[in-house]
């Protein structure tokens, strides 16, 4: 059950590399609220998320997140991640990204730390409309989980974009509701 809370915490705090028409931007605050139904555990889990992501080159980004949860059962669960993203184009309206991070977690007394991977593709469906497919692997003291990543994102301006997004695992399903604002 850790290994799942784990995953979820670090899901939420993970928000989606989506970008704008023309060159996907990597620099943005984003927030989240996002829901979580575990399987096998007979509880979910809801709560709000920050982050941000900084372009430190055309290839490299920085990024990190925060996300404070609440299980149906009243336990609190905070989760944060820190770390590093490459991005290349692959096609004039398609990215791949891989990202790599340090991942902390507390549910409860409960305490853990690792790192997380990603590798994924972000596709301007058109110029307003952006797609995001990708898997991510977290590894922790506790364990190790698996997820497939999707999202959709309408950019209503070159500054602000709101979507949905989705992570699935063999515990646990996640949906988000993110709002961002770029800044480059």
């Amino acid at each position: 059950m850790a290994r799942s809370l784990l995953a979820i915490s670090i899901l939420l705090a993970s928000f989606q590399a989506f970008g704008q028409q023309g060159g996907f931007s990597y620099s943005y605050l984003e927030a989240s609220y996002s829901r979580a139904d575990y399987d096998g555990f007979g509880g979910d889990a809801d709560g709000f998320g920050i982050g941000a992501s900084v372009a430190i080159s055309d290839q490299f980004h920085l990024f990190g997140g925060y996300t404070g949860t609440e299980l149906d059962n009243s336990v609190d669960a905070d989760g944060w991640n820190a770390g590093v993203g490459f991005n290349t184009p692959i096609s004039p309206n398609m990215d791949a990204v891989i990202r790599a991070s340090y991942v902390s977690i507390e549910v409860g007394s409960f305490e853990d730390d690792g790192f997380a991977i990603g590798a994924g593709v972000r596709v301007a469906a058109s110029e307003a409309i952006e797609l995001d497919l990708g898997l991510s692997y977290v590894d922790t003291d506790s364990g190790n989980d698996t997820s497939v990543d999707a999202g959709f994102l309408f950019n209503f301006n070159d500054a602000f974009a709101v979507g949905v997004g989705g992570s699935w695992d063999d515990d646990v399903s996640v949906w988000s509701l993110n709002g961002r604002l770029y800044f480059d």
